[in-house]
Order: structure tokens, then C-alpha cells, then sequence
């Protein structure tokens, strides 16, 4: 027990040295939200990989959003989210629609078997 104190007391003396205190949080801000925008889309046809991500957030730390995927089901999942920061978290909807599309699933390539041989067999 005395070895943890001492040990939390070194540690407060480290910090303090160091000019970090132990109540300051680094993920609280005090910054303004600053609104941005992104999104990507992935078309490959090879491959069917066939994906796309938007978002959107405005001054207020308001958040909205979408993504969507074709998974090899053939169907095409397309989640809708939105934080409006009043306390509720982060809301979420998910569609699942047919995609139409002939989803490619690749056939794993077969390996060559390993060949072990002795020292003996080498030479």
C-alpha cells in the first residue's frame, strides 16, 4: 500500500514538474466546432467493390452523415446517421436494399504444397 501511495505521490510531483496537471482533460475544448464537409465514393467493377461515405457538420458541432456498401448478399447497406448535440447521441437508420448487381467473390488461389527435406538431402 505504502508503495502505491508513494508511487501517486511521485507522479503528481512528475506532472506538476512537467507543467501538467492531473484535472485537465485534453479532450474537452473550449474551441468552436468548425464545420467541414467530406465525402468518397469506390467504383471498381473488377471487383465489385462498390462504396461511398458523406458527411456534413455545421459551427454548432452538428453532425450528419451516410455510407453505403454492396456486401456479397448482393445487397446494397446504406446507414444514415445524425448527432444534433441535444443530449440524444448519435442516431442511426439502416437500409437494405437489392443491389442488382453480380457480386464477384474470389476464388482463393491454391498453394503449392511445402516440401521438407533433411540437411542429407540437400547436399
Amino acid at each position: 500500500m505504502k508503495v502505491i501511495v508513494m508511487l501517486g505521490l511521485v507522479s503528481v510531483a512528475l506532472a506538476a514538474k512537467l507543467g501538467v496537471f492531473l484535472d485537465d482533460d485534453p479532450t474537452t475544448t473550449t474551441e468552436v466546432p468548425k464545420p467541414y464537409n467530406f465525402g468518397f465514393e469506390v467504383r471498381d467493377d473488377n471487383t465489385t467493390n462498390y462504396q461511398n461515405r458523406a458527411e456534413v457538420s455545421d459551427a454548432e458541432g452538428r453532425v450528419k452523415g451516410s455510407y453505403s456498401y454492396v456486401l456479397p448478399d448482393g445487397f446494397v447497406y446504406t446507414v444514415t446517421y445524425e448527432d444534433n448535440k441535444d443530449g440524444q447521441g448519435l442516431k442511426s437508420v439502416v437500409r437494405k436494399e437489392p443491389s442488382g448487381i453480380d457480386v464477384i467473390i474470389p476464388v482463393p488461389k491454391q498453394k503449392k504444397p511445402v516440401e521438407f527435406r533433411s540437411a542429407a538431402q540437400l547436399n
